[in-house]
């Protein structure tokens, strides 16, 4: 059922930890600059840092001290009362502006569908039920890769939780956790690609950061812009020039991880890669 004041129902969720912490002066700049009169309070997921942002800050460790992404999300989403979040990350500085309108209009039409899980409000690039539309939301097919994704979107909260475990890591999540929803009449939306996004930022390479590394090209149009003080040495800038590989640990590690998410369907994923690897596509 639509409720009569959607103000009340959806909730801004800035997932980050405490060793991005410099990256969040960044995003609130930019955040307020570009969406001046957001109507929805907004919580920042992190570990144990405090922050005097606009934000309520909610905390979540282990006592082993070691970070658990998907338990301190679970966390997270456990202490908001709204049927719907906005996910977004602390690096997806915006650029543009955001308009109050798009974003009801989104939030309606997620409550509308009762099977719905999700609107990305970026054009995701993923594989569109329909390509001829002009609507503004245009389905998803089934059952593709990154279906599940990090992507800033409007999510029903309840389908998310669903969709998430203690264990999870953020990349494990997209590529593991996308074969949570296959088949589950679960609709998955994203903006029309003939549309601009409800949410504009620089995405060439994921956002601010990259494997732990600034991206020059986002930063210095922030740092020129916004009174931010870094010191931009201690993480460095990413280079185009030079391949970022993952170690063969991470690699290890991370395919051990997508096992005990989804046992067996891992497999869908190791296919996948192997077929890229040596075919390119």
């Amino acid at each position: 059922m639509i409720k009569n004041n959607i103000l009340n129902n959806l909730t801004i969720l800035v997932n980050t930890c405490d060793a991005y912490d410099d990256v969040l002066g960044i995003f609130f700049y930019a955040f307020k600059d570009y969406w001046p009169d957001c109507p929805y309070p907004v919580v920042i997921n992190t570990e144990s840092k405090n922050y005097s942002y606009s934000a309520r800050v909610h905390h979540h460790t282990k006592q082993d001290g070691l970070d658990d992404w998907g338990a301190r999300l679970l966390s997270s989403l456990s202490t908001i009362d709204t049927d719907y979040v906005l996910m977004l990350y602390d690096d997806f500085i915006l650029d543009a502006p955001v308009s109050n309108k798009r974003v009801e209009n989104a939030l309606l039409f997620l409550q509308s569908d009762p099977h719905s899980a999700v609107i990305y409000l970026v054009d995701t690039s993923l594989p569109l039920s329909v390509t001829d539309s002009d609507d503004d939301f245009i389905k998803l097919k089934d059952r593709v890769n990154y279906r599940l994704n990090s992507a800033p979107a409007i999510w029903n909260k309840n389908v998310l939780i669903n969709y998430t475990e203690k264990g999870d890591t953020p990349w494990a999540w997209e590529v593991f956790g996308t074969y949570r929803t296959w088949g589950d009449v679960k609709n998955f939306y994203a903006i029309n690609p003939k549309h601009t996004s409800v949410y504009a930022y620089d995405h060439r390479k994921g956002g601010a950061i990259y494997r732990g590394k600034w991206v020059k090209e986002v930063v210095e149009l922030a740092a020129k812009k916004y009174p931010v003080h870094i010191d931009w040495s201690i993480r460095g800038f990413s280079s185009n020039n030079v391949l970022e590989k993952r170690s063969l640990r991470w690699i290890i590690n991370f395919i051990l991880t997508g096992y005990k998410m989804v046992g067996f369907r891992f497999l869908y994923f190791l296919s996948h890669y192997l077929r890229v690897k040596f075919y390119g596509h």
